[in-house]
Order: C-alpha cells, then structure tokens, then sequence
C-alpha cells in the first residue's frame, strides 16, 4: 500500500471493503464480481457474489493473519470430522492481504425454497459441535476482552462519557469472567463462540453452522446465552426458549454464573455495534439505548436486531 494510506486510517466500510475484494480477485486471477451484495459488515465483511457462487469474506486489518488463519482451519477441521460446516474454497489461494485487508473464499449457499433454521435446529447443531473432540490444531482460550478494548482505542464519534464507562465495565467484569472459567474444567471445551440463529444457513436439507471468527476453548455455556437473553433482548417467546433448552439439554440461565457470563456477552454486544455508529443513524440510536440500558443495569429492556 506504499501510495495508500494504512487501513487503521481508511474506515472499514462496504466502499472499501469491496474495493479489498475486487483487487484480491485481481491478485489471484479470479474474476472480479459482478454483482456483489453485501451481507453484514461489522468485525468483517462479508459478501455474496452469486454469478460466481462465491462468498468473500473481509478482515479489517491485514494484521488479523492468525484470527483468520484459525477461521480457515476450522471450517477444514469441522468438515473432516463431518460436521455440517462450510468449507472454504481451497481451490484459490488464499488468504489474500490486499489495501491492509485479509480477504478469504468461502462456499457460496443459495437461499432455498426450505424453511429457515429453527432455534432447534441452532440447539442441535451446539450439541453435535460441544461432543466432537478437541481439534489438532491450535484454539485459543475463550477472551473476549482485548477484542472489546481494541473497539473501545479505534472508537469514531462515540461520546466520552461512553467510552469511560464501557472501559470501566469491561475492567469490572473481567477478573469475574475468567475466575469462572477456571472454577469449572470440566465444562470447558471447543465452543462456536457467536451461536445465534443469523449464522445458521440451510443447504437442501441440511442445516449448517457457519462462521468460525470467535471460535475458542472455553465454557460450552457460553454458546447458549445468544439464545437465552433474546427473550429479554430480542423478543423470543418463552416457549421457543424452552423447546431449545429441551433440545440441547441445559438451561443456561439456570447456571451460576449467568450474570457473569451474561454481561460479558452484552458488553462484546454493543462494542461490537459501536463500530458502525458513524455509518448509520438506526445503529448509532441502538447503540444509544443499549448504553442507556447498561449504565440502568435493565436486564430487560427491549433491544433490536439490526
């Protein structure tokens, strides 16, 4: 990038990150996408390219090669011990460090005409991954916390006040995190790390759970709390949280550390939504009412998927 200016000064946003695809394209000697839509942008980007049945996927900084890395490598792992995961596609090189972006290939799934995954179908698919056995490769522990800080340093238009207060939280909630961690070895093990129904894709019949960023050894409660909170959070009826319960076979809000692991989650939560505040009026308004919540310590007030 010797006439581009480093990534940590370009923002990561779909125009940059779409020009990160076109040139990794270039680079490799695929053809550049014709029409590409947009997924999701938030830790990455991602992008479907159905001309080339192609979904490319976007780190924000090039720097990012061992979090990528163990993307790749679990996708590979989870299709060797035939899990229903999505491989990457290892026909093109990759990854591909481009305009301070790491860009990676992945299997493109059309939208079918079967229904959506369930939250039964999430419950299942937890167990299957929370019995399979420790990879041959190396995971690494269950942090969320120096994800969280380094959001809080690159934070744009957030107010002051916010920021000191979600630093304090994150300093308040750590020791407690990781003292539970270790109090219970014997419920520590490979977890998906960002288990919610939005990273469930349907392929025929078959329901397969993707991304792989926040992957980690840590406590499997872990997992299920996306599912437990969106009744709060998110709306989800009380009777489709019990159906998952009975599917995977725990109730994680029965679990003693709960409130520990639930901060935790919300906190890595609305960090997350900070990034995109400058980017969007709708995120920068939720993002303000789940501050406002934080700060009141309203375990139920109502949130909103964006």
């Amino acid at each position: 990038m010797s006439s581009q200016q480093p990534s940590h000064l370009v923002p990561f946003a779909e125009s940059t990150a779409a020009s990160a695809v076109k040139s990794a394209c270039g680079e490799i000697g695929v053809p550049s996408p014709r029409d590409l839509e947009l997924l999701r942008i938030g830790e990455n980007a991602l992008f479907a390219d159905p001309s080339q049945k192609l979904v490319y996927r976007v780190a924000r900084s090039d720097t990012l090669t061992a979090k990528v890395a163990k993307e790749l490598a679990t996708a590979r792992w989870l299709v060797r011990q035939g899990f229903p995961a999505i491989p990457p596609r290892d026909d093109l090189t990759q990854p591909v460090a481009v305009e301070g972006r790491l860009v990676t290939f992945w299997e493109y799934v059309p939208p079918g005409a079967h229904p959506a995954p369930e939250l039964s179908d999430l419950a299942q698919l937890l167990r299957a991954l929370h019995a399979l056995p420790e990879p041959d490769f190396v995971v690494p522990p269950l942090n969320p916390f120096p994800l969280m800080r380094g959001r809080l340093e690159r934070a744009e238009g957030v107010a002051e006040a916010d920021l000191v207060f979600l630093e304090a939280a994150c300093r308040n909630a750590e020791d407690d995190f990781h003292a539970l961690v270790a109090a219970d070895p014997a419920a520590y093990g490979l977890v998906h790390g960002d288990a919610h129904r939005g990273n469930l894709l349907r392929r025929g019949e078959r329901v397969l759970l993707i991304d792989y960023e926040a992957v980690a050894m840590g406590p499997r409660a872990w997992d299920l709390l996306p599912t437990a909170t969106a009744v709060d959070r998110f709306g989800l009826p009380p009777t489709e949280y019990a159906a998952f319960v009975d599917t995977y076979g725990m109730d994680v809000t029965k679990h003693p550390g709960y409130r520990t692991l639930r901060t935790v989650r919300e906190l890595g939560m609305t960090t997350w939504l900070m990034q995109n505040v400058t980017h969007s009026a709708a995120e920068a308004a939720e993002f303000a009412l789940r501050m406002e919540s934080l700060r009141r310590g309203d375990l139920g007030a109502r949130w909103h998927a964006l």
